[in-house]
């Protein structure tokens, strides 16, 4: 029956005046199945593909544009055989689908970039894939906010895969269910940023060589493994791979290391280990003992796990907290943050918060308050590295509302509320001499 109705699912060609080289080819009268628009559009058209499901084996061969209605409505089905969807062309972009059902094997994919650069795979969703998203020889690739998922009894293998490749992107996905959530190998000047890595095998996974590669932000949680960095062949390079401000919670085992060439902070932070027990007795965020395994060592680990959050004028402000973080704010009209702090495990007492604020967007002396209050410990110097300052605050804990203010615009508006007044005595001492001297109320000025 699903095949019957993905068969009466026709595409019409319709020319949109974006310049006379692209149109958009919405799927609905023209042709029976996506790969026929595909092999009917020129390089740069748009192939629009309504909700339905299409039982295809998709090759795309040109620069074009495949932009699904719904990630979750508009499916392609691989019928539990062979590579969903085959990109050999440059500029490509996958948009809104749900890939599903391909085959099972080491080369099946549900969408596998082969030799062609600066492609993009985002917002889609793939369910019960073998290799989901993998980039094979590409540059310049972006793998972003897709959702890869599927049955522990299916066709379980990779998640995302950057291999052979360099400067590529994976940021904001969340897979899991894999033997390995993303794996890179022979990867140069990649990043993963911003992963939610959960219920996989391995988290990160590194393979010979990897080189200048950056992992950062990423929440690597209830794997059986953090992942591995393993040489293949033996005597393969790892080189100045940095791994730093990712959260590694409730993993069952640590890293399986092979080979030295990864550093574990960026000079001034680490990652968070929840299975890193340490003293912070100079009150700064920072474990006073490394968090070791294997022959690796994280000389600088969280006491509590990293966040980051959008501000303003593309900024944001990175915190480091033992505690639960909510409802973070920045507000332009007073530079002031706020946000709202509560105990992350039940028998907590006492929290604390580790802050970066870039100059950019609060350049000033700051004052913490808690619920209106002092903190129990603060410190406002805690580190300066020219683009950002870093403080450090601590409180009792239950659930409290945090603002950082900074201290010098109330100077400011201390000095204007000062002026304004004087200004009112003075036009008050002259009103009779000269009637049209208006009164200055301070308020007019905040």
């Amino acid at each position: 029956m699903l095949l019957c109705c993905a068969l009466i699912i026709l595409v019409t060609i319709s020319p949109i005046a974006i310049n006379q080289n692209q149109r958009t080819i919405r799927v609905k009268q023209a042709f029976v199945t996506i790969q026929e628009a595909i092999n009917n559009a020129d390089p740069g058209d748009t192939i629009q593909v309504p909700a339905g499901i299409y039982y295809e084996h998709v090759f795309v061969n040109k620069t074009v544009s495949l932009v699904g209605e719904n990630r979750n409505t508009t499916i392609i089905d691989g019928s539990n055989s062979g590579t969903i969807i085959q990109v050999t062309s440059d500029g490509v972009s996958i948009t809104g689908f749900k890939l599903q059902n391909s085959g099972y094997g080491w080369t099946m994919q549900g969408v596998y970039v082969y030799r062609a650069d600066n492609c993009t795979i985002k917002d889609n969703t793939l369910y019960n894939v073998c290799h989901n998203v993998r980039l094979n020889y590409s540059r310049d690739s972006q793998i972003l906010d897709n959702t890869i998922d599927g049955p522990s009894n299916g066709v379980t293998m990779y998640g995302i895969r950057l291999e052979n490749s360099i400067n590529c992107t994976a940021a904001g996905n969340r897979v899991s269910v894999r033997v390995g959530a993303i794996h890179l190998e022979n990867a140069t000047g990649c990043i993963v940023r911003g992963n939610y890595l959960v219920k996989n095998d391995q988290g990160i996974r590194l393979y010979s060589p990897c080189t200048y590669n950056l992992i950062t932000e990423n929440n690597v949680c209830d794997n059986n493994y953090d992942g591995m960095i393993a040489t293949m062949p033996p005597d393969a390079t790892f080189l100045d791979n940095r791994i730093f401000h990712n959260n590694f919670i409730n993993n069952t085992n640590p890293f399986i290391v092979q080979a030295t060439g990864t550093f574990w902070d960026n000079g001034v932070e680490g990652n968070y280990w929840a299975r890193c027990q340490s003293s912070d007795l100079n009150k700064d965020g920072i474990g006073d003992v490394s968090c070791i395994f294997g022959t690796e060592r994280d000389s600088r680990p969280l006491m509590g796990p990293f966040s980051s959050f959008a501000a303003s004028q593309g900024l944001g402000v990175d915190v480091i907290s033992d505690s639960t973080v909510e409802d973070f704010a920045f507000f332009e009209s007073n530079n002031t943050i706020r946000m709202h702090v509560s105990n992350a495990t039940a028998n907590q007492t006492f929290g604390f918060c580790r802050i970066a604020i870039p100059h950019a967007l609060m350049n000033e002396t700051y004052h913490v308050s808690i619920d209106g209050a002092e903190p129990i410990f603060a410190n406002y110097t805690l580190y300066d590295d020219g683009k950002s300052r870093w403080i450090y605050f601590s409180y009792q804990l239950s659930k409290h509302e945090v603002l950082i203010i900074p201290e010098f615009p109330s100077l400011v508006l201390q000095v204007v509320f000062l002026a304004a007044t004087m200004f009112s005595a003075v036009a008050a001492v002259l009103r009779p001499r000269r009637k049209h001297i208006g009164v200055v109320n301070p308020a007019d000025g905040l």
